[in-house]
């Protein structure tokens, strides 16, 4: 067997024995999952809690639709009482989507409900485990932030290359 399909098995073990963590039954399903959100509704709540008030032509591009979709992304999320839209003040054209507070609300249960599980999952851990674990986690994460800073300078090589063989 060669050495990329024994780490690739090892990968997949990985991967079955998170699955395992993450579907046991001892977590409870939080009162947030009654809202029924779809994911896309979602990664709109996620995306407007980290960026703030955003108008539509903004979200349709985090949420990569046209302009007719990601307003009836919106309309939807706003039916439930968790985001507002407003007109800016300084262009009444401008039409700008923010949370409100139940939106903030809803994130930070849903946040507060993965931290809770996660230490769930780790209250089993013995001292050692947690500090080699912490650094494991520490590891991956300094790895995949140098991998995505490394893709945006060769995205941005590739754009400015363009760029410059174009005609004038």
């Amino acid at each position: 067997m060669s050495e990329v399909s024994e780490r690739q098995l090892r990968v997949e073990g990985v991967i079955a024995t998170l699955a395992y963590l993450w579907d046991e039954d001892a977590h409870e399903i939080p009162e947030w999952v009654a809202q029924e959100l779809t994911f896309s509704q979602m990664r709109l709540l996620f995306l407007l809690s980290k960026n703030g008030p955003a108008p539509m032509s903004k979200i349709a591009e985090w949420l990569q639709v046209g302009l007719p979709t990601a307003s009836g992304v919106v309309e939807r999320v706003e039916r439930h009482g968790l985001v507002a839209r407003q007109h800016r003040l300084d262009d009444r054209r401008v039409v700008d989507c923010q949370l409100t507070d139940a939106g903030r609300l809803l994130i930070d249960q849903i946040s507060g409900s993965r931290v809770e599980m996660m230490r769930q999952i780790l209250r089993v851990l013995n001292d050692e485990e947690l500090e080699q674990i912490g650094g494991l986690i520490s590891a991956m994460v300094g790895r995949l932030s140098a991998e995505a800073a490394a893709n945006k300078a060769q995205d941005t090589r590739v754009v400015t290359s363009e760029e410059d063989a174009s005609p004038a």
